[in-house]
């Protein structure tokens, strides 16, 4: 067993860990230590955006965490799959760059995480960003280390899908960062050249030749040591059963995600002390809010397959599929350089309401609605989900050894329940427009037999699952409220030296996509970190 030293420790290599990687070495004052569970990010079909579909439930670079079953939903259960490699789920996912509205921020300020608001993050957002068709706007970054491009072929079927909104009065796009999110197209994403551009990319590889950065891969976090409200250490431990302990200098960063990061306190005596008592634990740090607050957008999803339109595999296709590779390695254009979840957007459910309640996400391709991701033929696929839910669950250990019982809860709130219900109904009302009947593919789920609220009610309950953003469990708040576990500074209340820094600490869930927010998070809490070290 070997020990080091480091003035700062970063337990998980994902989005914000890449991030405060960067910031915390870039002065050269102090030594940072990065890591990160999974294995170094060089695997070829990270870089290339169609090598998601291989990428997800890979355990290699999957943690594939399951929800419990849902006794309201007749014990349907659900996947939580989170990257498991350097840039964590911003590795695996389809690269969508959203920040969620502004009444996010100033939502999360009034719910007791001060400094927070829209015009506290917006700079750095910003900063972070280069925008390849928005740079330098009053919203956008245009110098930042994080590439923000346009998609550079979306499929013809994203021009339907639009065409289609037009007709149910919903507006097209062309920034869904913009001053209004309302509308349908094609999404942003990160990349840069047609390459996945992660967080790995933007911040932690150019940081790699800094004497003072040390990053560890293939080492999981097994549990903190902690004496006196102090983070002392933290013992790792690898495939082989090796072990080592990393010793905190100045800080101890969890950044191991909205699952990880709660586990990890766990697992450490850090949490609610009825529970950690009742598994014969002994209470290091009493946190009652460590697990409590889960939430996720809950989604559902309508698949129409058949035809010839979308990407897919057939005797017509295999010529185009043949050239693929070449015309990815000679123009990065093409099939490989889709991201899958090419488009999609925000809409009301109500004209009433102010803003967009549910978001889609469209793949121009055929997707098995039998649990396969990919089937013979073609076809097109559009998930729902409702942006922001009421519903909560919470995740504890179910023994002492550290394994999970995550309870998503999803849908539990009555209006949850009806404005997913609404959205699943708006989806199909674009999927059947007249925009589609030049291209139309059956639709195979929900199909023709469900045909009123009801039966979709039980579809619904069937297919339900989560736009795979979990947040909320070390929420983020004033000091004095019991909900919390961390200060808007992201110290850990109770403790003398952890901090908390990923999409755990989000009081509320943003309406959209979670990775750049979670990479906005850390760029503001590595100052603040900065600046605390420095008094």
């Amino acid at each position: 067993m070997t020990e080091r030293s480091f003035h700062f420790v970063i337990v998980g290599g994902g989005s914000a860990g890449c991030v405060l990687a960067d910031r915390l070495s870039a002065s050269g004052r102090y030594t940072v230590c990065l890591i990160e569970a999974g294995p170094p990010d060089r695997d070829p079909r990270i870089k290339v955006p169609l090598g998601l579909i291989s990428l997800m439930k890979n355990p290699k670079f999957d943690w594939s965490f399951q929800s419990e079953g849902h006794d309201h939903l007749g014990g349907h259960r659900v996947p939580i799959p989170r990257g498991k490699t350097l840039g964590g789920s911003g590795s695996i996912n389809s690269m969508v760059y959203i920040r969620g509205r502004a009444s996010d921020y100033d939502q999360w300020a009034q719910l007791g995480a001060k400094g927070w608001g829209w015009s506290d993050v917006l700079p750095y957002f910003k900063r972070q960003e280069q925008n390849a068709r928005l740079a330098d706007d009053d919203l956008h970054g245009g110098s930042g280390p994080l590439h923000v491009q346009d998609l550079p072929s979306p499929h013809p079927l994203l021009e339907t899908w639009q065409q289609a909104g037009e007709q149910l009065q919903i507006p097209r796009s062309r920034d869904f960062n913009g001053a209004s999110q309302e509308g349908l197209g094609v999404y942003q994403t990160t990349m840069r050249q047609g390459r996945r551009w992660s967080a790995a990319d933007a911040f932690l590889r150019p940081a790699l030749k800094r004497e003072n950065l040390a990053v560890l891969t293939g080492w999981q976090a097994e549990r903190i040591e902690v004496k006196d409200a102090r983070a002392r250490g933290v013992t790792l431990r690898d495939s082989k059963g090796k072990t080592q302990t990393i010793r905190v200098g100045h800080e101890l960063i969890l950044s191991a995600g909205a699952i990880g990061s709660p586990a990890l306190l766990l697992k450490s005596g850090v949490g609610p002390g009825d529970q950690l008592r009742a598994l014969g634990m002994e209470v290091e740090i009493e946190a009652p809010g460590v697990g409590q607050n889960l939430h996720d957008h809950p989604a559902t999803a309508v698949f129409h397959g058949g035809g010839s339109a979308g990407y897919g595999l057939s005797l017509k296709a295999l010529p185009s599929l043949t050239m693929a590779p070449v015309q990815y390695l000679l123009q990065r254009r093409g099939l490989l350089a889709s991201n899958t979840v090419e488009g999609g957007g925000f809409a009301k459910t109500e004209s009433h309401i102010d803003e967009p309640d549910v978001q889609f996400h469209f793949i121009p391709a055929r997707l098995g609605h039998e649990d396969r991701m990919v089937v013979w033929g073609h076809g097109y696929y559009c998930d729902v989900c409702l942006l922001k839910p009421r519903s909560r669950g919470a995740l504890k250990l179910a023994d002492p050894s550290g394994k999970l019982a995550i309870d998503l809860n999803l849908l539990a709130d009555d209006d949850d329940h009806e404005r997913l219900l609404s959205g699943l109904e708006l989806l199909r009302r674009l999927l059947a427009s007249e925009a589609f009947d030049p291209v139309r593919s059956p639709e195979l789920a929900p199909g023709p037999e469900v045909a009123d609220r009801e039966s979709l009610r039980a579809y619904m309950h069937r297919r339900l699952g989560t736009a795979y953003h979990p947040v909320g469990t070390c929420r983020m708040g004033a000091a004095d409220d019991p909900r919390s576990v961390v200060t808007p500074a992201l110290q850990l209340i109770g403790s003398q030296n952890i901090r908390v820094v990923d999409a755990s600490v989000m009081p509320e869930i943003v309406a959209g996509n979670t990775n750049a927010p979670t990479m906005m998070i850390a760029e503001k809490a590595s100052e603040a970190i900065l600046a605390a070290t420095q008094r």
